[in-house]
């Protein structure tokens, strides 16, 4: 009777132990997760502000007709970094995506 008390607690202590190590694992995926979409909005907003920059740059530059607005420094400059932005923010989407796709 002892020993079956025994083997029953220490298949319980057991479970106990593998789901709180199941939950630890599954939440620091889900907080690394987390902060890989948080990051990834924070360079959209920087992104859209980037827009913001190019719309009015081109209303200043409508004016002058001589002006091509994409051989414009300011223009090409805020169109490669948003370029570099968006390879950036799909990359936090990817490792994201990865990270949910934890085994379990």
């Amino acid at each position: 009777m002892k020993d079956k008390i025994r083997e029953s607690l220490t298949t319980g202590v057991n479970r106990v132990k593998w789901i709180a190590k199941y939950v630890a694992e599954r939440t620091k995926a889900e907080t690394s997760m987390a902060k890989f979409l948080y990051e990834g909005s924070k360079l959209e907003n920087k992104m859209d502000d980037l827009y913001r920059d190019i719309g009015k740059r081109v209303m200043e530059l409508k004016d002058q007709d001589d002006k091509d607005v994409f051989k414009d420094f300011i223009v090409q400059q805020a169109l490669d970094e948003i370029r570099n932005l968006r390879e950036t923010v799909d990359d936090y989407k990817k490792q994201a995506t990865d990270i949910n796709k934890l085994p379990e």
